[in-house]
């Protein structure tokens, strides 16, 4: 029910009530929303108002709009367990997705400092530069650059990434025990190039997480910076509260900075 005595804007309560039945399956995946008239007149708010709370959901990803036609619930978002040290291929393939990778860069360069740092190597050790553009059902989901030690992995730049795993990789061709990975997540704009690449409107968001791997001796093995498409991807936590525990194991715990 709209609330037009709530302190809350009536938009954003149809837009909530919309999430909901889109949440619960009443509004399915491909779906088909009623018209802005139909929708003013079961809420008894303004078209005007109703078309806010439309592009607020779809600037959210919810909904597709197609001029002439109608608004449409949007396909449902890819979830990434990003508690647990998967590879991308790793993950989406064993939901029985198809995956595929499209290997834009794979050369040996010189780190940048800042990569060199977050490695603990000089910035004249070489690297092993990859970016790929990773498909989920052919459709771009994300953009991935990760820059390796070459003397952690001889020959990687020649190794076919576009059909393998990076990370099975590196565990069964280098021996390399992958064991945790230190990253931060936030929000940002989608440059010019990631918006091409995405099929992203002007100013859409993306999700840019970006960290470091360590094998089982605590030795970084891996920087990565990983661009999720905002409108296609969202990431799965989960939380535990244990007041006896002086220390969270790792792989139950997640920071979040704020800045």
């Amino acid at each position: 029910m709209i609330d037009k005595n709530s302190p809350v804007p009536l938009y954003y309560q149809i837009a909530e009530q919309l999430k909901e039945q889109i949440a619960t399956g009443e509004l399915a995946s491909g779906s088909r929303l009623p018209s802005e008239r139909e929708l003013s007149e079961q809420t008894g708010v303004s078209r005007m108002t109703v078309r806010q709370a439309l592009n607020y959901l779809q600037r959210d990803g919810l909904l597709a709009v197609r001029q002439g036609v109608g608004a449409f619930v949007a396909q449902d978002k890819h979830t990434y367990d990003a508690l647990h040290l998967l590879g991308f291929s790793e993950e989406i393939g064993r939901r029985g997705d198809s995956v595929e990778s499209v290997v834009l860069e794979q050369v040996v360069v010189s780190p940048p400092t800042r990569v060199a740092q977050q490695l603990a190597v000089d910035e004249h050790c070489k690297t092993v530069k990859i970016m790929r553009v990773r498909r989920v059902n052919q459709e771009p989901m994300l953009l991935e650059t990760s820059y390796i030690p070459s003397p952690l992995c001889p020959g990687l730049e020649a190794v076919d990434l576009a059909t393998n795993s990076l990370y099975a990789v590196l565990e069964s061709h280098y021996g390399l025990q992958l064991h945790r990975a230190r990253q931060t997540m936030e929000c940002v704009a989608a440059t010019d190039y990631e918006q091409s690449l995405f099929d992203l409107r002007s100013g859409a968001a993306v999700l840019l997480l970006e960290g470091v791997t360590y094998d089982a001796h605590e030795a970084p093995v891996e920087y990565f910076k990983a661009i999720y498409r905002g409108d296609r991807c969202k990431f799965q936590l989960e939380s535990w509260r244990n007041r006896g525990a002086t220390e969270v194991n790792a792989t139950q715990r997640m920071s979040v900075v704020v800045r």
